[in-house]
């Protein structure tokens, strides 16, 4: 024990550069430079302290990356989470027209004899204006209508299909008017005043 505290004496003396026993005879500029002395060493040792906390951390997450594959050595990219991909959002329906703005065609794609004619007086009965009526070129199936537009006058396939529940909305570059084809699950049009107006199809190559 008293070779360690004259041990510990001597590293004192050599760092401070006084000897204890004559601490207490220096005047007050000398205590000023030796609390100045211990202050710098006890910031050399938090500083080296500090130094060494920060590495094991450091080497602590780089460890912990590694294990989780999110991160390899030599790699400059920074982990992050991946980006998800933003799925087929449909288009919106855009307003309904006033019927005297529509004019459609339409078709009977069943065997119900008249239902065409039946259906078209019930449309220009609501304002629409229906120039041809007559029979589908093929059946249209169990739907309840199919409505066929060319791109530009979606608004007036949406404002026809509104008016049967389940419509399906088919844009065809080729058709040069919007044509309602009546299919097997027709039963009646929808009131006024409460009309659903139908999705409008969604364009893969532009949506997606």
């Amino acid at each position: 024990m008293a070779r360690r505290y004259e041990d510990e004496q001597d590293e004192r003396t050599r760092e401070e550069g006084v000897l204890p026993e004559v601490e207490d005879d220096l005047d007050e500029e000398s205590h000023r430079r030796l609390a100045g002395t211990r202050r710098a060493r006890l910031v050399r040792q938090r500083v080296v302290f500090a130094v060494v906390v920060l590495a094991v951390l450091g080497a602590g997450a780089a460890a912990g990356l590694i294990y989780t594959d999110r991160w390899q050595p030599g790699s400059s990219a920074t982990p992050s989470a991946a980006v998800p991909t933003p799925g087929c959002v449909p288009p919106a329906a855009p307003p309904l027209l006033a019927p005297a703005e529509v004019t459609v065609d339409v078709l009977n794609g069943t065997g119900r004899r008249g239902l065409a004619a039946t259906v078209a007086g019930e449309l220009r009965a609501r304002g629409f204006v229906v120039p041809d009526v007559g029979n589908a070129p093929a059946a249209t199936g169990p739907a309840t209508a199919v409505v066929t537009y060319p791109e530009a006058s979606l608004a007036q396939a949406v404002t026809v299909g509104a008016r049967f529940p389940g419509a399906q909305l088919v844009a065809d570059p080729a058709a040069t008017a919007v044509t309602l084809s009546l299919g097997d699950g027709y039963q009646n049009l929808l009131a006024e005043d409460a009309l659903v107006a139908p999705a409008p199809p969604v364009d893969p190559a532009a949506a997606c």
